[in-house]
């Protein structure tokens, strides 16, 4: 493709020629390069130089330590920031994610090296072109993700980048190299030493793609087991079914996890939300949507309200959806009938009755759990005869059947 094709990012390169200007190199590196390849609009610019950051922080006015002992600074530009980063060489990966030391270099193919796949180990300047020393251009025209160098060894430095192959493969439509899949499946065990939060963002980037599909290679790798093991048991069992739902479920994270997890049950489903740390809002209504997708989509007005009223109507909304990307019987129906009681402003909650407490306490009601208690069986009376939701007939209601209490 033609250099002139590219057009990057101009405070990006507004920093590189600055950095030229003082004797630098500089480039734009990885994930940005290879987006700007693809016709893709890259999320951010990262910059790599052989200025020391020190070096690179005398060279701007408004920069931040973001990460200065691995060599990455932050430079403000207005209100954007951009992160510079030495060129480097990695020391020894003791835990299987970060380098037990970092050494600064002023050769930029020995920094291209430690990355980790061909695709993301391309540098770009506006001026001098590509700098492409393992053919990461010629694999990102074949749909590629190959290790840099020796696979093997790039997984065990770092074994998150194991689930980064396969979240590309989803992201990108890009098929695993052969070696480089043999090495992802020799090493899938590590995967246990990278933390649940990283794990967790990888998965959630996978099941959030165009391409679900690709999770077929979470079952055949050996990752899952070394994750979550009824996962894998699920994904081995099911994989065709699970990928087909996530591709007909609407990007929310909520419904996609419950669609990604269901199969293994509340209970297990559960487990896995904790043991990934997942925020609490995801997990409690991806578990909601787990329990009651065993059961049988409603199909009459007074159903639906007594589910809506137990679960919210935003959960309830999301599990209407995830009946329809189940294609499950009734689902059309059940969503016609929601939407009827939804413009009908039928109540389906205590604060949508005619009376409240407050009235029930003037009734006669005075205990606080027997309010609460007088309260849910006239929400069950309005759900099952909407009609009644008026003052006058709601109390006559409580009179006649709580005036004992």
């Amino acid at each position: 493709m033609p250099l002139n094709n590219f057009k990057i990012d101009s405070k990006a390169e507004k920093i590189i020629k600055t950095l030229n200007s003082h004797g630098y190199e500089a480039y734009i590196v990885g994930g940005c390069v290879r987006d700007m390849i693809l016709g893709r609009t890259p999320g951010d610019w990262d910059i790599t130089t052989s200025a020391k950051p020190e070096e690179t922080k005398a060279c701007f006015k408004n920069t931040y330590d973001t990460g200065i002992k691995h060599g990455t600074i932050t430079v403000r530009i207005e209100n954007d920031k951009y992160e510079v980063t030495t060129y480097r060489i990695e020391g020894e990966y003791t835990d299987c994610r970060h380098p037990s030391e970092v050494e600064f270099t002023r050769d930029i193919h020995e920094d291209l090296l430690r990355r980790d796949f061909t695709m993301n180990a391309i540098a770009y300047h506006p001026s001098e072109g590509f700098i492409d020393p393992f053919g990461g251009m010629a694999d990102i025209e074949k749909k590629c993700i190959r290790g840099v160098g020796c696979a093997d060894e790039r997984f065990k430095e770092d074994a998150l980048r194991m689930l980064r192959a396969v979240r590309f493969a989803a992201q990108l439509g890009f098929e695993i190299e052969e070696d480089t899949w043999k090495a992802l499946k020799d090493n899938a065990e590590l995967i246990s030493k990278i933390s649940a939060e990283r794990i967790r963002e990888e998965l959630q980037k996978l099941i959030m793609s165009d391409r679900p599909e690709k999770i077929s290679f979470l079952a055949e790798s050996g990752l899952t087991e070394n994750i979550f093991p009824m996962l894998a048991e699920s994904l081995k069992n099911n994989c065709v079914e699970i990928y087909k739902e996530l591709a007909a479920a609407e990007k929310n994270p909520s419904l996609r996890w419950a669609v990604f997890v269901k199969r293994m049950g509340k209970k297990n489903a559960e487990s896995f939300f904790k043991k990934l740390k997942f925020d609490t809002k995801t997990m409690k209504t991806a578990v909601v949507l787990t329990k009651y997708d065993s059961e049988e989509p409603c199909t009459d007005k007074y159903s639906t309200k007594r589910l809506a009223s137990v679960i919210g109507c935003e959960d309830y909304e999301l599990l209407l959806k995830l009946y329809e990307a189940e294609n499950r019987p009734n689902a059309d129906n059940a969503q016609n009938i929601y939407n009827e009681v939804i413009e009908n402003k039928e109540a389906v909650f205590i604060k949508d009755l005619a009376i409240n407490g407050t009235k029930i306490r003037e009734l006669g009601v005075t205990d606080g759990k027997k309010i609460g208690t007088v309260l849910a069986a006239v929400l069950d009376e309005v759900h099952k005869n909407p009609e009644f939701n008026t003052e006058d007939q709601l109390e006559k209601f409580v009179t006649d059947n709580f005036a004992d209490m």
